[in-house]
């Protein structure tokens, strides 16, 4: 039932994918409005398959100080741990790899466009991760496995969801967001971190 539940909502956002560039093409508003949609889509599939306590769990803070230190706990661990050994195992098992995709869109992108990418970057796109890979992936897998066994399975669903060249980063940051989520029982730390994180990387592709 776990599994299957996953795999289902996994085809229903693949499918919700299709259907958003069927309708917008392959334009600057289709990342966005599947980001947007996709984490509408799970938002109230949360709401379905958690008790009305456990979605107000999932979306407050009970501690703030303590989350406050657990997001810079985050950040650090992203720049000094897992930043450099993505770097090194990119450049050394991965020395001819393309830059992601991304990054290109950001390189391409016009004024305006950059804007809305920026946007869809830095906040749609940690507010859809965290909503599906921790609040509902991993909560899917807390109810089976053990909290360590559910954190390093639904990281490694998160690094595959990434293109190859960032596997590395989005699993170690998948550790890192599920670790949070399950100590606090919030997927709102982890996901401030992720935007704070997603920000920072977004400014130094757009200055650079």
């Amino acid at each position: 039932m776990v599994w299957a539940s996953i795999v289902g909502v996994l085809i229903a956002l693949f499918a919700l994918l299709m259907a958003v560039f069927l309708v917008v093409g392959d334009s600057e508003l289709g990342l966005p409005v599947f980001t947007f949609l996709s984490g509408v889509v799970v938002y109230f599939i949360l709401k379905e398959v958690y008790s009305k306590e456990q979605v107000t769990a999932l979306f407050s803070i009970p501690d703030r100080s303590e989350a406050g230190r657990l997001i810079l706990l985050i950040l650090v661990l992203d720049i000094f741990v897992v930043l450099p050994i993505h770097a090194v195992i990119t450049i050394f098992l991965f020395p001819d790899a393309e830059q992601q995709e991304v990054i290109t869109m950001f390189e391409d992108a016009s004024d305006t466009s950059l804007a809305l990418l920026a946007f869809s970057v830095a906040i749609l796109t940690p507010f859809a991760e965290e909503l599906l890979f921790r609040g509902f992936i991993l909560g899917m897998l807390l109810k089976r496995y053990s909290d360590t066994q559910s954190i390093v399975i639904s990281s490694l669903i998160f690094a595959i969801a990434h293109e190859p060249i960032a596997m590395v980063l989005a699993f170690g940051g998948g550790l890192l967001y599920g670790w949070v989520r399950v100590r606090t029982g919030s997927i709102l730390p982890g996901m401030i971190a992720h935007a704070i994180w997603n920000g920072f990387i977004t400014a130094v592709v757009i200055m650079y």
